[in-house]
């Protein structure tokens, strides 16, 4: 009996998962380059602001938040959609819905809506990078410690020249806002080097070596320590001093002083305790509320105003505007930048803390999606993001991680391995039919 060739023969399971994991591959190198044009933006504010406004060239600073609007796409379809994962299709659904409710509830401003999801798709660039380790591409390390080299700099050299962007402004959809803005704290300045604000200068130090540590030879970390502490030393940056110190403890006692622990499982462990970080402002409200801390010391005034004001404000003009919010939030964008473009810029409150503010914009179903970040820590198989997740948990206690749009992507991306699965979440006959058109194929 003859044998009939099929002259195109249909695609085995190899052929494939070969061709999925090419797709895959570029995906995550381009969603990595996506990463390093947010992360090179952030540590280049005021000298990018400044230089563009200067050329007439500005628009050209929305270049990546375009982009990433392509990441939502990506992450809604492949994500959430095709590998149908519950956790990435109730973040998407919510996105959309609180963007609906946050251009309702802030006055139906066009201009807020945009700014809004502005604020807020560059989460899921880092998100869309679930199982991957963008740490393993030569192009990213090196960018990363050149971003690293810039933001030190710019820092230590500051306090000895005048940046000439210093106190320069631009226009943004009708607003007014400062490039390198000079402020004090506790009578010190606070420098802000390329950045032009010392928060985002300081993470730009602090947060690309969290994620290039473990790839860094033991004398390198070692010697980086001092110029990372002098750094952020003159940035005033509170919050990024405490994680470097936090991170330096752990480093000193897994890597020096007892080298031969399971570095993967202390890492693990202490990214899963470090949600214990998350109720910490709600005891503080509870144990402080009402104190006047700046009697103890002045230093302590940032901290009063957190627990005062920028914790519980939000919730008082919810109770009182919209009660609805308090459950279902009041949308994207809302106790955040864009409101200022609104009406209600007067109740604009900075909320300092990543995990209230983002409960205030997505409301009850963002306490569902924390479960699944909670999950992370137990997917994960790369070190870097268990440190994130470790040192982030500590990070925005204090620090909302909207608006430098870098700090956003660094939450997504740590926490992204959440969505792994052990198997896809498909339909029974869907599976089967595709393995008895595969074994018809080999047969």
């Amino acid at each position: 009996m003859a044998t009939t060739i099929d002259a195109f023969p249909a695609r085995t399971t190899v052929q494939r998962n070969w061709s999925t994991s090419m797709n895959q591959e570029l995906a995550n190198k381009l969603l990595a380059g996506l990463f390093l044009m947010f992360a090179f933006r952030d540590t280049l504010t005021a000298v990018l602001r400044w230089a563009l406004a200067l050329t007439h060239l500005s628009p050209l600073w929305f270049i990546p938040d375009l982009l990433s609007i392509g990441a939502f796409g990506y992450f809604a379809w492949h994500i959430a959609f095709r590998d149908r994962s519950p956790f990435a299709i109730l973040l998407v659904l919510n996105t959309i819905t609180a963007a609906m409710v946050g251009y309702i509830f802030m006055s139906e401003s066009p201009f807020a809506l945009i700014s809004s999801l502005k604020l807020f798709f560059p989460f899921y660039v880092g998100l869309a990078l679930c199982g991957s380790d963008i740490t393993q591409y030569k192009f990213v390390r090196y960018m990363m410690i050149g971003l690293m080299i810039a933001s030190i700099v710019g820092l230590i050299a500051a306090p000895y020249f005048d940046y000439p962007w210093t106190g320069a402004e631009f226009e943004n959809f009708g607003n007014s806002k400062e490039v390198g803005r000079v402020w004090w704290i506790d009578g010190v300045v606070r420098y802000g080097g390329l950045a032009g604000d010392s928060t985002m200068a300081a993470y730009m130090v602090v947060f690309p070596y969290l994620m290039l540590f473990h790839r860094i030879p033991k004398w390198l970390n070692l010697a980086l320590w001092p110029v990372i502490y002098w750094a952020i030393h003159i940035s005033t940056s509170r919050s990024a001093m405490l994680v470097a110190v936090c991170f330096a403890l752990y480093y000193l006692a897994t890597e020096i002083l007892m080298p031969s622990l399971k570095k993967y499982d202390i890492e693990r462990n202490l990214a899963k305790w470090s949600f214990l970080c998350v109720p910490i402002p709600f005891v503080l409200i509870a144990v402080l509320g009402g104190v006047d801390l700046s009697e103890m010391s002045s230093s302590l005034f940032s901290l009063q105003d957190r627990i005062n004001n920028s914790w519980q404000l939000p919730f008082t003009y919810l109770s009182d505007l919209f009660p609805a919010g308090l459950f279902v939030g009041c949308g994207l964008g809302c106790f955040s930048y864009p409101m200022a473009y609104t009406d209600m810029s007067g109740y604009t409150v900075p909320v300092d803390n990543f995990y209230l503010s983002t409960y205030l914009m997505m409301g009850v179903p963002w306490l569902v999606f924390m479960v699944g970040m909670a999950i992370a820590p137990f997917r994960t198989k790369i070190r870097s993001k268990l440190v994130m997740i470790f040192i982030l948990n500590i990070y925005t206690i204090t620090v909302q991680c909207y608006g430098p749009s870098f700090a956003t992507i660094s939450i997504g991306y740590a926490f992204s391995d959440m969505f792994l699965r052990g198997k896809p979440w498909q339909r029974r006959a869907r599976r089967s039919a595709e393995t008895d058109a595969d074994a018809a194929v080999s047969t």
